[in-house]
């Protein structure tokens, strides 16, 4: 069966092909993106990826198609058609279609494609295992904020991390450890929760802000590099899709198990989650 698709106010199926080629999100990459998770049907964290991509879309100039309300009524209905409980959405906004020119006229109608997809989430195995990282050099865009469908140097350095036997890149900019290729970055020592402050150089992510929150007065936003990565106590990644994932093994370092507090804030997150799918 094939997945839902909501494009420009209508419902189809991803079979139909909707996007002419002059779309400038497939020419120039002149889009934004946005990814929410579903549990039993409930979205996750709505709100705040309504927030997020309502200030991508502002940051860029593309004019926003839904106000709060639309954007959750088609949610819902996005998912009510869709075939399985658990998955993920993807939305898409690009500033229209047009003659190829790096400039656009004013008044351009964006195009909005949303669709769901299954997705099979970590299990409580991989919780506890872990994922492997490899350090790549940051050769993104000084806009990593904005969560742009320009995400060309990320997938390749996500690329060289599995040939290297990778699960996820982690990106270093002139010693400086930024974030990973597609997924926030914390380190813990003597208690204490530390991640890259938000900046152009880091993504703000839903799941990273509800970790910090979690986390309470362990927290510590400010910049480190790759010697106290390697001397920290326990190292961990969040994403919609990772949720809380440990770190075993950085390059060919030594390998770690998770620690006592990435546990507690997987937990506490899984909860979070949970309780967050029952209110829509």
């Amino acid at each position: 069966m094939n997945d839902v698709l909501w494009f420009n106010g209508r419902f189809t199926t991803t079979e139909e092909r909707v996007l002419r080629v002059e779309d400038r999100g497939f020419l120039f990459g002149d889009a934004i993106y946005e990814v929410f998770k579903f549990f039993d049907r409930g979205p996750v964290f709505l709100h705040e990826h309504w927030m997020r991509l309502a200030r991508a879309l502002e940051a860029i100039e593309i004019p926003n198609p839904w106000d709060e309300q639309s954007f959750r009524d088609t949610m819902r209905e996005l998912i009510d058609r869709t075939a399985f409980d658990d998955g993920i959405v993807y939305i898409e906004v690009s500033r229209g279609e047009g003659e190829r020119s790096h400039t656009w006229p004013d008044a351009m109608k964006p195009n909005a494609i949303v669709f769901s997809r299954r997705h099979t989430f970590p299990d409580a195995a991989k919780k506890e295992r872990g994922i492997r990282l490899v350090t790549e050099e940051d050769l993104r865009w000084r806009h990593c904020d904005v969560k742009s469908v320009n995400l060309l140097a990320n997938i390749l350095a996500k690329q060289k991390a599995q040939r290297a036997g990778g699960d996820e890149a982690l990106l270093v900019d002139d010693r400086v450890v930024r974030e990973c290729s597609h997924s926030s970055f914390f380190i813990v020592k003597d208690g204490r929760v530390m991640t890259h402050p938000l900046d152009c150089h880091i993504l703000p992510g839903v799941t990273r802000d509800r970790v910090i929150a979690l986390a309470g007065d362990r927290i510590e936003e400010r910049y480190f590099g790759l010697d106290e990565v390697v001397a920290a106590d326990e190292v961990f990644a969040t994403s919609t899709s990772l949720a809380v994932m440990p770190v075993r093994q950085i390059d060919d370092g030594a390998l770690r198990a998770r620690g006592p507090i990435t546990l507690k804030l997987q937990r506490r997150l899984d909860e979070a989650e949970r309780a967050s799918a029952q209110r829509l």
